[in-house]
Formats: C-alpha cells, sequence, structure tokens
C-alpha cells in the first residue's frame, strides 16, 4: 500500500511540473506578444485521509495589477487626446504660418497697406491700380482658402468621429464576447487568464478613445461605464449610433443642429456631450471649438476690414473714371406699397368671420398719416365698421377688390383712432432710414473733368414735391411710370431730417436727376433688394458727400444714419455715411452675407435684467410673432422662445396676378395644432375667390392669416399667437381652366425661416439668429426709457460670420481697377462750387491710414475685444495658433514619457522575463527529475518485492 501511494505521490510530482513547465513554454513564446501577462501556475499539496499525497496543479494566475492599470488606462485617455491634437495642429500651424512668413495672413494685410499707400502717391498710373486691387484681391483669396482649409478639417474631424464610433462599438461587441467566453470557462473551471489578457487589450484600446471606468463581476464579466455614468456594457453592449456630416460651413455648429448627436442605443441621446477624454472628445473639441474658435477670429477679422475700408471706399472718388451707375450691397425688404385713393369703392376687408363689403361704406379714403407718412390712415364714409371689437391694434385684416392693386393684401392696425378710422401698415412694412442731427448728403454730378454740373443736398430735395411744377421733370411721374412698390406720393413732400422710408428716397433721387435734365436716370431697388442709381448719361459722374449741414461747402463728415427696419418709428440700426449705408461703392463685397445676426459673445452664466422683446424679419416681411422674454431668461431660453414663436406655415410663391380663382367645387380649408382643430373655412363655388379673402377668413382665435410679398410672387402665411406649429389640410377645391385643385395650387408647408441656437465661441457663447433660406435676416426690438433692448443688451448685429469665406473685391473693380477710390468731392470756396480733381490722392490716402490705425474688435474666438491694426489681430490669430501647437507639442512629450513609465513598470510587473522563466524552468526540470527518480527507485522495490513473492 505505501508503495503504492508513494508511486502516485511521485506521479502527482511529475505531472505538476510538467504543467510549470508548460506554463513558462507559453510564457517564452509569447515574450512579445502585445497584452500578453506573465502566468504563474500555483502548486498545491495534496492530502488524502489527513495524510499527504503528493501535489496537485492549482490556479494558473495573471501577474497584473489593477492599480496600476487603471493608472494607464487614465492616461491613455490623455494620449488619444494629444495624438488627435498632433495630428491637426501642425497643420494649422501650417496653414497660418509665422508672422514673418511672405504667405501669411498678417504679410498680405500689410502688403495691402503698402499698396494704399504707393496708391497715395501714384493714384493715376494704371499699374498701380492694379496692383492695389490685386493685393486686395490677394488677401480676399487668402481668407477665402485658409475658410476652405479650416471647413476641410472640420469635415475631417466629423468623418473621423463617425470612425471612432465605429470602432468603440467594435471594442465594446469584442469585450462583449470575452466576457460571455469568461463567464463560461469559469464555470467548468477550464482556464481564463488568456481571454482576460485579450479583454484587458481590448478595454485599454477602449480607454484611448473614449474616457470610461469598469466593474468586475463575481462571475468574472465586466461592466463597463462611461466618466459620465452611462452604461457602455453589461448584460449586453450599448452602443453608439453617429452619422457625419457630407458638407460643413462656417455657420455650421452641433449647438445649432448641424451636426447630428451621438446617442447610446437605450441611453444617452446626446452622449458626445458627456465625453470628457480619449480621441472621440479631441474630435468633437476640434470641430466644434478649436477650428470654429480659429474660424471665429478669420471672420471678425474680414468683417471689420470689410466694414473700414467700405466706409473709408464709399466716401472717395476716382475721377477721371466716370461714376454714372452704382448698385448697392445692402439687401431692403420687399416695401409694402399703398396708393392713395381719396374714394375707394371697391376695396373688401377680411377678418375671420367678419367681411366689411363696399355696401357697408359709401368710400374708403386712403391716405398718408400725417405723424408718420410712412404709415396710412384708412376712413370710411356713411359707415362704422372699425369696432373696437374687430379692429384693435395690432390686428390683421386682408383686403382684395380695391381699386388700384398694389393696396390688395394684408394689413396690421397700428392704431384704431374710431370706429370710421384706422392707421395701418402693409405686413410688408416700408423700411425707413433718418439722418441724424444737422447731418446732410450733398449730392451732385460732375463732367469729366471734375467740374460740378448740378447739386443739392438729400434733405433738400426731400422737402420738394416732383409731382407738380416746378420741381416735376418735363415727362411728368404717372401710377405706371413711378417704379416697383412706389406710389406717387413717394415723390411728395417729406419732413426736414424726418424718417423716410427707402423708396421715398430713391423716388425723389430719381426726380431730382429727371428735373435737373438726366431724363434717363434711374434710381430704385432692383429685384434682389438692392439699391441701383443710374444717371442715364455714361459722361456724368454722380458723387455723394456727407456733410455736417446742408449749407453748401459745409464740412465733410459722415452723416449717420438711423435704419427703421419694420417701420415702427424706433431706429434699429446705426450706420455711417450715405453711400456707405446703400452699399453704392463698396471695395469688399459678400454673396448672402446678412442671413446671420449674431450677439457678443456671452459668459455662460448670462440672463437678461429686464423684459424685452423681439421681432425677426426677412425680405417677405415678419416671421411669426413678437418674441417676449422675460428678465433672467438666458441665452438658451430666448433662442427656445425664438424658434417657437417664428414657426409659420406657408403657401408656394404665387404670381401676384395668379391670386384669385374660380372654383368648379367647394374648397374646405381645416388648421390643425397639436391639440386638434383650430379654424374650418369653406370657399364656395364658384367665387372667385383671392388669396387675401383666403388670409383673411382664417385670422381667428390664435391663428393670423396674412398675404406677404415676396419679389413678384406673393404667400399666403399662417401663424399662431402660441407659436404652436400649424397643419393645413384642403379638400376640394378645383380650380376652372386648371389641372391643379386648390390644395395642390396653394401646397401648405409648415416653415421654419429663422433659426436661432446658443453656439459656444471662446470663453463663451453666442446667439446666433439665421435665416434658413440664406436672405436678408432683421431685428428690432422696444426701445425702454433709457434707449435699451434686446439688441443693445446681448450686441445682437449682423454677424460676421462666413465674412471670410466668399469675401472678394467687388467684380467690376477687378476687371477696372481705375474705379479704385482715390480722391473725393471737395469745395472751392473762391468760385463757390464743388469739384473733383484727377490727380487727388485724399480717398487712398485714408485708406492707408485706416489699414494701419487701430480699430475697436469684439471678442472672437480666443481673442478678447480691443484695439488692434488688422495686420496685429491677424498676428494675434497665427500666435494663437502658434501657442495652442507648441502647448499640445510639449503635452504630447511629457505624456509620452510618463506613458513609457508606465509601461516600463507595468512591463517589470506583468510581462515576461526571459531570465526569470529560465530559472523557473529549472526548477521544474529538478523536480520533475527528482520525480521521476523516486518512480524508479519505487519500481525497482516494486520489482523485488514480486520476484521475493515468486
Amino acid at each position: 500500500m505505501s508503495l503504492t501511494l508513494g508511486l502516485n505521490t511521485a506521479l502527482s510530482g511529475l505531472l505538476t511540473s510538467q504543467r510549470g513547465l508548460d506554463v513558462i513554454s507559453q510564457n517564452v513564446t509569447n515574450v512579445n506578444t502585445k497584452g500578453y501577462t506573465r502566468k504563474v501556475m500555483n502548486s498545491e499539496s495534496k492530502v488524502l485521509a489527513g495524510r499527504g499525497a503528493g501535489v496537485q496543479e492549482g490556479a494558473v494566475t495573471r501577474m497584473v495589477s489593477e492599480g496600476l492599470l487603471k493608472d494607464i488606462r487614465r492616461q491613455n485617455s490623455n494620449t488619444g487626446k494629444l495624438e488627435v491634437e498632433q495630428n491637426y495642429y501642425p497643420r494649422m500651424d501650417d496653414l497660418f504660418g509665422e508672422v514673418g512668413d511672405d504667405t501669411s495672413i498678417a504679410h498680405k494685410i500689410n502688403d495691402l497697406f503698402s499698396a494704399f499707400q504707393t496708391l497715395g502717391s501714384e493714384a493715376n498710373k494704371p499699374a498701380t491700380q492694379w496692383s492695389t486691387m490685386q493685393s486686395g484681391q490677394d488677401v480676399a483669396d487668402l481668407m477665402t482658402s485658409m475658410t476652405k482649409s479650416l471647413q476641410d478639417m472640420r469635415i475631417e474631424a466629423d468623418r473621423e468621429i463617425e470612425q471612432t464610433v465605429g470602432q468603440v462599438n467594435t471594442i465594446l461587441t469584442n469585450i462583449h464576447d470575452l466576457n460571455q467566453k469568461i463567464v463560461r470557462n469559469g464555470a467548468i473551471s477550464s482556464g481564463t487568464s488568456d481571454l482576460e489578457d485579450k479583454r484587458d487589450t481590448a478595454l485599454t484600446d477602449l480607454s484611448k478613445l473614449v474616457d470610461v471606468q469598469y466593474f468586475q463581476r463575481a462571475d468574472g464579466s465586466m461592466t463597463i461605464y462611461s466618466n459620465s455614468g452611462q452604461m457602455l456594457l453589461d448584460n449586453q453592449p450599448q452602443l453608439l449610433s453617429y452619422s457625419a456630416s457630407s458638407t460643413t460651413d462656417t455657420w455650421m455648429t452641433a449647438a445649432g443642429g448641424q451636426f447630428s448627436e451621438i446617442t447610446v442605443d437605450g441611453g444617452s441621446q446626446d452622449f458626445g456631450s458627456e465625453i470628457v477624454g480619449g480621441k472621440l472628445r479631441a474630435l468633437l473639441d476640434m470641430r466644434d471649438k478649436t477650428l470654429t474658435d480659429l474660424q471665429g477670429n478669420l471672420d471678425e477679422l474680414a468683417g471689420k476690414m470689410k466694414e473700414t475700408l467700405n466706409l473709408a471706399h464709399n466716401r472717395g472718388t476716382s475721377l477721371p473714371n466716370v461714376s454714372s451707375r452704382y448698385e448697392g450691397t445692402r439687401v431692403f425688404a420687399n416695401q409694402g406699397n399703398i396708393v392713395p385713393n381719396a374714394a375707394d369703392t371697391a376695396a373688401r376687408f377680411y377678418l375671420g368671420s367678419t367681411t366689411v363689403l363696399p355696401a357697408t361704406y359709401t368710400s374708403l379714403a386712403i391716405t398718408p398719416n400725417v405723424a408718420n407718412p410712412w404709415q396710412t390712415d384708412f376712413n370710411v364714409t356713411a359707415g362704422a365698421p372699425f369696432t373696437a371689437a374687430n379692429f384693435p391694434a395690432g390686428t390683421v385684416f386682408s383686403i382684395d377688390n380695391a381699386e388700384d392693386t398694389a393696396n390688395n393684401g394684408s394689413y396690421r392696425v397700428v392704431s384704431r383712432n374710431s370706429n370710421t378710422s384706422i392707421t395701418v401698415e402693409k405686413v410688408n412694412p416700408r423700411q425707413t432710414m433718418q439722418l441724424q442731427g444737422s447731418g446732410d448728403v450733398m449730392i451732385a454730378t460732375f463732367d469729366t473733368s471734375g467740374n460740378q454740373l448740378k447739386q443739392t443736398t438729400l434733405n433738400d430735395i426731400m422737402q420738394l414735391d416732383f409731382t407738380v411744377a416746378p420741381n416735376a421733370p418735363a415727362v411728368p411721374y404717372t401710377a405706371a411710370t413711378i417704379g416697383t412698390n412706389r406710389s406717387l406720393s413717394d415723390l411728395e413732400t417729406k419732413g426736414d431730417h424726418d424718417q423716410w422710408a427707402v423708396n421715398e428716397v430713391s423716388a425723389h433721387v430719381e426726380a431730382w436727376l429727371r428735373a435737373s435734365g438726366y431724363t434717363n436716370a434711374s434710381v430704385d431697388l432692383n429685384s434682389e433688394g438692392k439699391m441701383v442709381v443710374d444717371v442715364g448719361d455714361d459722361t456724368v459722374s454722380l458723387a455723394f458727400r456727407d456733410q455736417v449741414g446742408s449749407t453748401d461747402g459745409d464740412d465733410a463728415g459722415d452723416a449717420t444714419i438711423n435704419f427703421d427696419i419694420n417701420g415702427d418709428g424706433a431706429n434699429d440700426e446705426t450706420v455711417e455715411g450715405f453711400s456707405n449705408f446703400f452699399g453704392l461703392n463698396d471695395f469688399y463685397v459678400n454673396d448672402n452675407e446678412h442671413a446671420i445676426l449674431d450677439s457678443k459673445v456671452q459668459p455662460s452664466t448670462y440672463t437678461l435684467t429686464a423684459n424685452r422683446d423681439l421681432s425677426l424679419y426677412d425680405a417677405s416681411g415678419k416671421l411669426g410673432n413678437t418674441v417676449s422674454v422675460a428678465r433672467g431668461a438666458s441665452l438658451q431660453t430666448i433662442a427656445a422662445a425664438i424658434n417657437a414663436q417664428t414657426r409659420t406655415n406657408e403657401s408656394v410663391a404665387i404670381a401676384s396676378t395668379s391670386t384669385s380663382w374660380t372654383l368648379t367645387s367647394n374648397a374646405t380649408i381645416t388648421v390643425n395644432d397639436d391639440s386638434g382643430t383650430l379654424t374650418t373655412v369653406t370657399l364656395t363655388a364658384p367665387g372667385p375667390h383671392t388669396l387675401q379673402e383666403l388670409a383673411g377668413s382664417l385670422t381667428t382665435g390664435t391663428l393670423t392669416g396674412s398675404v406677404v410679398q415676396e419679389g413678384s410672387s406673393s404667400r399666403l402665411r399662417l401663424t399662431d399667437s402660441r407659436g404652436k406649429e400649424l397643419s393645413v389640410s384642403i379638400s376640394g377645391g378645383a380650380i376652372s381652366g386648371s389641372s391643379m385643385s386648390l390644395g395642390q395650387t396653394l401646397d401648405m408647408t409648415a416653415t421654419q425661416r429663422i433659426e436661432a441656437s446658443v453656439v459656444p465661441e471662446g470663453s463663451g457663447y453666442r446667439l446666433r439668429i439665421r435665416q434658413t433660406q440664406g436672405g436678408e435676416a432683421y431685428a428690432s426690438s422696444t426701445l425702454d426709457a433709457n434707449n435699451k433692448n434686446l439688441l443693445t443688451d446681448i450686441g445682437l448685429t449682423r454677424g460676421a460670420t462666413g465674412t471670410a469665406s466668399n469675401m472678394t473685391v467687388r467684380t467690376d473693380i477687378q476687371t477696372g481697377p481705375e474705379k479704385i477710390s482715390r480722391g473725393v468731392v471737395q469745395w472751392n470756396a473762391d468760385i463757390g462750387r464743388y469739384y473733383m480733381s484727377e490727380g487727388d490722392n485724399t480717398s487712398a490716402l485714408e485708406m492707408s491710414r485706416v489699414m494701419n490705425a487701430k480699430t475697436s474688435v469684439a471678442t472672437a474666438g480666443s481673442i478678447s475685444a480691443g484695439k488692434y491694426s488688422f495686420s496685429e489681430y491677424a498676428s494675434a490669430t497665427i500666435s494663437v495658433v502658434a501657442q495652442a501647437s507648441s502647448s499640445s507639442k510639449g503635452a504630447m512629450e511629457y505624456q509620452s514619457t510618463l506613458n513609457a513609465s508606465l509601461d516600463f513598470q507595468n512591463s517589470a510587473y506583468s510581462g515576461v522575463n526571459l531570465d526569470e522563466e529560465i530559472s523557473s524552468m529549472m526548477d521544474f526540470q529538478q523536480a520533475y527529475s527528482a520525480s521521476a527518480k523516486v518512480i524508479s527507485v519505487l519500481q525497482e522495490m516494486l520489482d523485488t518485492l514480486n520476484s521475493m513473492i515468486r
């Protein structure tokens, strides 16, 4: 019995040593395998009936330090972030260059400054004019190129985000599979160490992509969370979802919703904002902060330089070049036109179920309001339709069948004067301008030598009546020849330094030119809403000179213009310079530059200090309701209110000549919100029925219908005073002579023309308001007793966003550099006349001066508000890039050293050391030999015993 036990004991030693050698062989062969940790076989003594019975194989353990692994993974997250930065920052460094580089933006701006200096001394040299234009275009081209590169990097980062999300999902799925195998193998004691190595490697890879924390359950499986607490892996992986954008633009931000959010299945709908480390965080920051901040700096530089140079350029002249035609760059809204009529006996009023037909009154007098001529008085005789119940201030109603078709449309009641009288404006209000103080604008024509031909001032001609002698042109105006959206009343006498409608100004300047003998002169808004001034004689130059007063020879000085965007009598924007206000002689121009309104950069804790309101418009008129925001409102609260209150439901654009229909079947129009039906209107066949009738009939309760102008077309627009989203259904309504029904013709659609968002920039946030179709956006807010409103509170103005992306020297200057302003209109006191001089360099020197002068610049990107010259600001931007790049490089060097140290410690503890393995191998080899010797001795003893028995 003892021999058998001894034999079994020795055999167990042999097997255990064999297993130990097997573990060592695994260690040795995996010495260079990534993620492999040294394994140690732990032997255990075997006890049988209280007596030692040899040795047995224990658990094979992994030599790992969990604390050290946590440190490595924590630092791995930083490494992932810094590696992304080191992929992008060197390229940004190359893009912006160094201040002294010939190709840097700072150097190009200095080149433009030098070009204007040279132009000042060589004003009439064609080569100098050309080189000045080219220097200006070089700056614009470089800004455009830099913008494209920045946006290309943003779209690259966005695509990398999508790829990284895919990698995270692959790793989570892999860890989930390993979890299942580990749990299964652990249950049957078949070994899990190699599987755990693979899981640790995957987890380390994951920590480089996104910050994580993890816990191991009793069954060996691992649960993974983000540091924000978002579950990523439990019993099942919770995969991420993200779809990269196919394009990007300077105004596009994640905060504005232009990039999709990273979502987690069954979890966070905006996981991106919760990520605090790793490659994914760095890519999000690169796309949404680093690159956008640099773009903000570039746009601020471009916008301020454009604004400053254009103001100086608009003051100037370019003799001997003849300047007989100007096309402005400011876009005005469609100007609501109302034609005076002493006795309209046909107009029909529509307001909900109230219809005021001509039968209920004798006549309707349509006359300009005395106090505010851009508004209109409606006075009826032999009737009293304007009751307090139906026509209070603010009510929107519609008119059709007016004797002058220009008077058809939708109106807003400004004030109710009595049951027979109301003051109104069209929902496409007239925009007005007013010269501040005693400032005026001298307008004159000159011959090719610069001698004055005709001269007046804007304030003088605005007080003339050009409909009657002696001021009327030789060919008097008629209703047919007055121009688009203008009426003969626009030519009548206006007040001294009063608020003048834009169309009144254009009509008076045109009439003065025609009365001065330039019979082909034209001054009017074109189809884009831009002012076009044409003398009609290409041998005559027209020039404008802002003055401190109206007297001939008064000192030159920019006229300050108050611009009222909605005709409510309050100033919404202040602009310096008459020509500059219209953009008649700009040096730099942009496309769609005013579709965005931006506030100043505000701190994250910003709130309003008073109750405020805000009305938003585009070229078609007011969009939605006036937005009311209470004291204490944050930028996010303001943005949410804007988005809710500017919702509309609109028809397609319909030719203004096709807004009346004869029906062959009744049409039923139903308007709903999320709670049900708001109103139902039936138009009975045959009619005819008009768009104005439909708008007025739908105005009831919280619903307002109006007909707005958009170019030469009209739209039906519906809004809800509560800011509810509306849906419209139209049944029936077959139209005589058309294959389309009324519903198909109108094609009513829920529309969001205005989109507000709060976007991060630098150390704060901006409120950004965007006209979603790329059109002009206007904002108006009620002034308080201190002349403050929402616009002044948050600094809401036309945004510089996007300026650098498509700024260019005006096209006709590119093809004709002689049109660059070099001189100015001057006064000759000896002869009492104005003149222009061919050798005058006043304007060129002024542009050189402003290029090098310190200008107030708002906070943008990472550069705080202050006074900079343009080259200084460009240099500051370059310095920001260089400093950030250097800082990131230094951090990466430190991180690499730290990583190397941690890897060394981990390798020393968990890695395979060949010397140690050889030593262990020798131990097991000796133990194996000893066990074999014991077996051999016992075998001999057993043989001896057997022979004795035989």
